[in-house]
């Protein structure tokens, strides 16, 4: 019997997806887990893997369409094998009355390509079916665009004229402009970065900032208030389940989150893969849907670009955000008088609808704690 594809849940802010591509056609074998289709959320371009194994018999939606959580977009099944003609979506959820065919594909759109590159390729006026992909199975990736755009010479724009602003800078603004509407404030406090950077030091590829991600989620597990989002329908508070922890990617002219998947309950070097798998599908445009999941808290680290200390916004689906600037040495009063210890200043940014000044002092005390423990 056909199994039906569903689009998944995975923005925060919204039930509807816009599926970007398809990575199988009609008739292809599927395996369970493979990638299926690309889907577009709020925040980032992810890859949807088929929830089966057999035959793409038909696909429902295609790129460009906005769908609905939990509506089927395919049918997987045995070649030749019948499908329903009406597609319920989930509970409360729109379905598609009929399969209707997608419209058949460019020869752009044929063609694999990373979403990084299919949006670049767009802003630059770049046409893939040109290109020859030096990624994976011939595909295109977004240095391939870049080497194209660099070839093909200068824009109007290099030359000092106004140029329109790409969609993930129009995305980053118009987020900015509504966590600017949201209550705001922050708590600050000074740690001993010696016992951090020790527990650091122990491990092959870990960093300050792995440690961090522990601390945080330890944080949440004791702190649960700080572990849930404000939600305007309602309005209501949505509680996380899992003690997730945003981590803020910058990636060329784009700003990111990846949500690294509970890291209190990794070990440091484990945890130190998946942050590095993290940041380099988030700096090539996609996630995977375990990266995207809710998350309460994002830690921001500007420490590697010689910040000394900085106050971050709050995402508006988020609940606060960790501002971590550089280790300092400075002088302070030890067990054995005055030293110079490494220090570091932590400065937690909170919606203050979810959280009140002592919530969010306890929850910072509560990192401290890890950090120096």
């Amino acid at each position: 019997m056909a199994t039906p594809i569903r689009m998944p849940a995975l923005a925060q802010t919204s039930d509807e997806l816009r599926l970007t591509a398809w990575l199988k056609t009609e008739g292809d074998q599927v395996a369970e887990g493979e990638p299926l289709f690309e889907a577009e959320t709020d925040k980032a371009e992810l890859e949807v893997e088929a929830t089966t194994s057999g035959t793409l018999l038909r696909c429902l939606a295609g790129p460009g369409d906005e769908v609905s959580t939990g509506t089927v977009v395919a049918w997987i099944g045995d070649p030749g094998e019948d499908i329903p003609q009406a597609s319920p979506a989930g509970p409360g959820k729109p379905g598609i009355s009929a399969p209707a065919a997608v419209s058949p594909a460019t020869p752009a759109e044929r063609r694999p390509a990373t979403p990084a590159a299919r949006t670049l390729a767009r802003e630059r006026g770049i046409d893939l079916a040109r290109l020859t992909g030096s990624g994976p199975g011939g595909r295109i990736e977004r240095s391939d665009v870049l080497a194209a755009a660099d070839a093909a010479g200068p824009t109007h724009a290099d030359a000092g004229s106004t140029s329109v602003v790409p969609p993930h800078r129009r995305a980053i603004a118009a987020r900015l402009s509504r966590a600017a509407a949201v209550p705001q404030f922050t708590v600050s406090r000074t740690v001993d970065a010696r016992p951090a950077l020790a527990r650091a030091a122990g491990h092959d590829g870990v960093t300050l900032t792995h440690v961090l991600l522990q601390a945080v989620a330890a944080a949440l597990r004791a702190t649960p208030p700080v572990n849930r989002v404000w939600r305007d329908d309602g309005p209501r508070f949505l509680q996380l389940a899992h003690a997730h922890v945003g981590l803020a990617i910058a990636a060329d002219d784009n700003l990111l989150v990846a949500t690294i998947p509970e890291p209190d309950r990794l070990g440091l070097e484990e945890l130190a893969l998946t942050t590095r798998r993290a940041v380099a599908e988030g700096r090539r445009g996609r996630l995977a849907a375990a990266f995207a999941a809710p998350a309460a808290v994002t830690v921001s680290n500007l420490g590697m670009f010689g910040v000394d200390r900085f106050e971050a916004i709050v995402d508006p689906d988020q609940t606060a955000i960790l501002a971590v600037g550089r280790v300092v040495q400075r002088p302070a009063v030890t067990e054995d008088g005055i030293a110079a210890v490494p220090q570091l200043d932590l400065a937690l940014t909170a919606d203050h609808r979810t959280v009140d000044g002592a919530t969010a002092a306890r929850f910072l005390a509560a990192v401290c704690a890890e950090l120096e423990s």
